[in-house]
C-alpha cells in the first residue's frame, strides 16, 4: 500500500505545470536579455558598431537604398576598405539553404560608411578637358551621379555625343554575379559565376557650357601695375605645348652708360636693375644643387619614391618638388627669389580626349647665411597631373645678376588609361 502511495505521488507531481518559482536555480534572467541585443544581420561589420547597429544607421541615412531581402534569403553586410582610402558597406542576400557545405547569394548595394562619404564617390576620368569644368560648374549634379554609380560598384565614363550637344556620364558596373561563401560566415569568398558588364547613364551635360572659358582670359595688351619684390619680371609662357626654359640663360649686355639697346624688349628693360651693372654668378653667390622629387599620399599621409606610386592613375597624390640650394659665400640679398616652373606638353588620346599644356610657375622668396658646409632644400607643392614628359625647372634670382642660376629635370608621370 506504501509502495502505491508513492508511485501516485510521482504521476502527480509528472503532470503538475512547471513554474521557475518551483526551481531552486539562483540564475539571473539578465543572460536572456543580452542574447535579445545579438546582432541579428549577418556579416562582418568590425568593431565599432553591430551589424544591427549599422543597418539601422544606414536605413536612416540612405532610405531609398536596397537594404532588405526576400523572406527565403538572409542579409548580411560586410565592411571593407576601398581604393580611395575610405570604408564602405557591401549588401548581400544569401540562400537560405546550403549545398554541398556551401551558400550562394546576390549582391544588392553598395554604400558608403558612415562618415566615409566622401571617398566613397567613384572619380571622374582624370585626363580629360570636361573633368574641371565638370567640378567647378555643377558640383552638385555630378556628386549626384558619382553616389549613384557608387551605389551600383561602377565606374564613371565620359560619352561626347556632339551631335545633340551632349556628354554623358555612364556607370560601368557588373550585374548578374554569384557569390559564394563556403565557411558559414555570410561573407563572400568569391563568385561561383561572373556577371556581365553593363552602363547606365547618370547625368548629362551640355557640352558646349562644358567648353565655355572658366575665367575671362586676360587682356593681351595690358601691362603689370605691380613691380615684383626683385624688380624682375617673369617673361610669359610661349605657346600651348612650348616646353622650354623659362628663364633664359643670358640676356643683352647694357651699354656703357647704362641703357637697354633700342632691340632689348621692355620686359628685359624692367626686368635689369639700372642702379648698378650686372654681374654673372660666382662663387660669392648661391648655387643650385639638385631637384628632388617624391609622392605625397594624401590617403596614407607618406612620402613614398617617385617610383611607387601608390595607384597607376594619379589619385589622391601630390609632387613634393625640392630644390637644392648650396650657399655662397656671402649671404643671400633682400628680394632673393627661388622660381620653379613646370611644362608639359598637351596630348589627345582615345580615352581622355585632347588635354591641354601644363604650363605653372611657382616662386617663394628664399634667405640663406654663407656656408660652404651646408646646403638647404626649399619644398614646392604641386598636385599630380598626369604627362609622360614633364621638365621642371628651377631658378634663383638674386639682386644684382644679369641672370640667374637655372636647373632642368625631366621626369615621367604618365597614368595608365
Amino acid at each position: 500500500m506504501r509502495t502505491f502511495y508513492w508511485i501516485s505521488l510521482g504521476v502527480g507531481l509528472a503532470f503538475i505545470p512547471w513554474h521557475p518559482t518551483l526551481a531552486q536555480s539562483s540564475a539571473p534572467a539578465e543572460p536572456a536579455a543580452k542574447s535579445a541585443l545579438t546582432s541579428t544581420v549577418k556579416g562582418d561589420c568590425g568593431t565599432e558598431q553591430t551589424c544591427d547597429q549599422l543597418l539601422q544607421t544606414l536605413r536612416t541615412q540612405w532610405p531609398t537604398a536596397k537594404l532588405n531581402c526576400t523572406r527565403d534569403r538572409i542579409l548580411s553586410l560586410r565592411v571593407f576598405e576601398n581604393t580611395r582610402g575610405g570604408r564602405q558597406v557591401h549588401v548581400t542576400c544569401w540562400d537560405t539553404e546550403v549545398k554541398k557545405g556551401d551558400r550562394y547569394g546576390l549582391s544588392r548595394d553598395s554604400l558608403p560608411y558612415p562618415g566615409d562619404e566622401a571617398q566613397f564617390l567613384p572619380p571622374l576620368p582624370r585626363r580629360s578637358r570636361y573633368t574641371e569644368p565638370l567640378q567647378t560648374r555643377f558640383p552638385g549634379p555630378v556628386r549626384t551621379s558619382q553616389n549613384e554609380c557608387g551605389f551600383l560598384g561602377g565606374d564613371i565614363q565620359y560619352r561626347a555625343r556632339k551631335d545633340i550637344d551632349r556628354l554623358e556620364l555612364q556607370c560601368v558596373f557588373t550585374v548578374g554575379a554569384v557569390l559564394i561563401d563556403t565557411d558559414g560566415d555570410f561573407v563572400s569568398d568569391g563568385e561561383a559565376s561572373r556577371g556581365s558588364l553593363i552602363d547606365k547613364i547618370v547625368g548629362k551635360f551640355a557640352i558646349s557650357e562644358l567648353e565655355k572659358p572658366l575665367v575671362a582670359p586676360p587682356p593681351t595688351t595690358s601691362t603689370p601695375t605691380e613691380t615684383p619684390v626683385d624688380s624682375t619680371v617673369l617673361p610669359s609662357l610661349q605657346g600651348e605645348n612650348n616646353v622650354s626654359d623659362v628663364f633664359p640663360n643670358a640676356s643683352p649686355a647694357p651699354t656703357t652708360n647704362g641703357a637697354v639697346p633700342a632691340q632689348t624688349t621692355a620686359s628685359t628693360a624692367a626686368a635689369r636693375p639700372t642702379a648698378s651693372t650686372p654681374s654673372a654668378p660666382t662663387a660669392r653667390h648661391a648655387a643650385l644643387q639638385a631637384i628632388d622629387v617624391q609622392i605625397f599620399n594624401r590617403v596614407n599621409n607618406q612620402l613614398v619614391p617617385l617610383n611607387q606610386r601608390w595607384n597607376p592613375y594619379g589619385l589622391g597624390m601630390d609632387l613634393l618638388i625640392a630644390v637644392k640650394v648650396k650657399p655662397g659665400q656671402q649671404e643671400t640679398q633682400p628680394g632673393t627669389n627661388l622660381v620653379l616652373a613646370i611644362n608639359a606638353k598637351g596630348y589627345d588620346s582615345p580615352a581622355t580626349g585632347p588635354v591641354p599644356a601644363w604650363n605653372s610657375v611657382q616662386t617663394r622668396s628664399i634667405a640663406v647665411s654663407a656656408n660652404d658646409q651646408l646646403s638647404y632644400s626649399f619644398p614646392f607643392l604641386a598636385e599630380y597631373q598626369c604627362y609622360s614628359e614633364v621638365q621642371l625647372t628651377a631658378t634663383l634670382i638674386q639682386p644684382g645678376l644679369i641672370t640667374g642660376p637655372s636647373l632642368t629635370k625631366t621626369i615621367n608621370l604618365g597614368c595608365a588609361e
